[in-house]
């Protein structure tokens, strides 16, 4: 599965819509409480002159208000809009600001916290008073508004939203998110066991055990059933690889048997021929088998691995055939051991296929094998190069390029492609710098 598929987990997809969801509920609670206290207008009004009265009553020094209060610069401000006038028991005013706003009648209104809306021509006076509470000279404010021109109303409005609003639920909604986000990711942690289990999985790797514990019904059925069809995959596999393997040594007994008759017919134009066609016989016997063992290989880290030693013993293998092919045959290998993790009898494989590649189709020129720097080895040919025509499937099975030399059997780029990946390596093919192909294999450093 490509990366973008499942770049977002299912834990993080289902926490944003968790999270989706506690916005929205916040939300429209949010807007009702807005609407609730929006409409009432008498209530907003009301808790305007509340503010208006704690302000005041923190100004106080005992019952006069400093002429440098912060409190008047609203009335200085607005002289047509607010005014206010502070009474005492007797009902003499000790102080006012803009008091040709305020009804005479107000000013002999005695009552704890009253709020009245007088209409007028143009205009609607809102007018209210207030007793300073905890006092014992029962001084009180009457206050008076003439629209609002400093949105008092407004302020008002939002103070509620804080306190109604902001304050119980939004740490309400952050407790709801972090419990939501734990109970997600405790109950789907089986799912991501599950998940990092199945991506284990790699062909030609012994299945691992299956997440330990108690998991889910769903999520023990999904493992269960694939466990049960890797298992009958496997078999088939091994089942196929057996067959094959057991074709390709039943056939090598009647090509031997060949062979040694081919070599007791006297020389001439057929029995050259023939040997030339049991040979090719020969090879197709002998590539079907590395198939076969490719199929059923499974590497796993164990002791490192010096890639000198199955490069020395690949290629001393092949020089007698090199020399038959009138192709000279090298290797060139540093002082120091080159270190990989891979299989000893996978590394003699691959070399072995790439080097009898190169001296299949490689034209007359040498062949270098070398092993560095890096966990590399590389076969390099003098030949034409990678065809012009077919490059990118060179690693497919039995394809062959179509001016390619007799001889081949369109196996053994693949067989060394399947080995690479069966021990978690790479095989790269590119045309050589002054002629020629040159093939890379790539292994897992120590």
């Amino acid at each position: 599965m490509s990366d973008d598929r499942r770049a977002r987990s299912l834990a993080r997809i289902l926490a944003t819509r968790f999270v989706l969801i506690v916005v929205v509920v916040f939300a429209l609670n949010a807007v009702g409480v807005g609407l609730y206290y929006g409409t009432d207008r008498r209530a907003l009004a009301a808790e305007a002159v509340n503010n208006q009265a704690e302000l005041m009553e923190a100004a106080l020094e005992g019952a006069a208000l400093p002429p440098d209060a912060s409190v008047r610069r609203l009335y200085a401000q607005h002289p047509q809009s607010y005014a206010f006038a502070l009474i005492d028991r007797s009902g003499e005013v000790l102080d006012a600001m803009n008091a040709g706003l305020i009804p005479p009648s107000a000013i002999d209104l005695f009552a704890d916290d009253w709020i009245t809306r007088i209409s007028r021509p143009g205009d609607t006076l809102t007018v209210a008073g207030h007793e300073f509470q905890d006092r014992q000279d029962g001084l009180r404010m009457v206050f008076v508004m003439n629209g609002d021109p400093a949105h008092l109303v407004r302020w008002a409005y939002l103070d509620e939203l804080y306190e109604h609003v902001w304050l119980p639920i939004v740490p309400l909604a952050v407790l709801l998110l972090g419990a939501g986000w734990v109970l997600i990711r405790r109950s789907l942690r089986p799912l991501s066991e599950a998940s990092a289990w199945a991506r284990d999985l790699s062909p030609g790797a012994a299945v691992p055990p299956p997440p330990a514990g108690r998991l889910p019904a769903e999520i023990a059925d999904l493992t269960d059933a694939t466990q049960r069809a890797l298992d009958r995959l496997g078999k088939a596999l091994d089942a196929e690889t057996r067959r094959a393997a057991e074709v390709a040594h039943a056939l090598r007994t009647p090509v031997a048997v060949l062979t040694a008759r081919l070599d007791a017919l006297p020389p001439g134009e057929t029995a050259d021929q023939l040997r030339a066609d049991v040979t090719h016989l020969s090879r197709t016997v002998q590539q079907v088998l590395a198939a076969a063992r490719a199929d059923g290989m499974q590497v796993v880290d164990a002791d490192p691995l010096d890639l000198r030693v199955p490069a020395e013993t690949a290629t001393s293998a092949l020089v007698p055939f090199a020399y038959e092919k009138k192709i000279e045959l090298s290797l060139e290998t540093g002082a120091e051991p080159v270190l990989v993790y891979a299989d000893a009898e996978a590394v003699d494989l691959a070399v072995t296929n790439l080097i009898e590649n190169a001296v299949v189709h490689g034209g007359a020129g040498p062949v270098v094998v070398t092993v560095g720097p890096g966990p590399v080895i590389t076969v390099r040919d003098a030949g034409p190069g990678l065809p012009p025509q077919g490059a990118d499937r060179l690693f497919e099975t039995f394809w062959r390029a179509p001016d390619a030399a007799p001889g081949g059997t369109g196996l053994g780029l693949s067989i060394v492609e399947r080995l690479q990946e069966a021990q978690g390596g790479t095989v790269e093919a590119e045309d050589a710098q002054g002629g020629g192909a040159l093939f890379r294999l790539t292994y897992r450093g120590v």
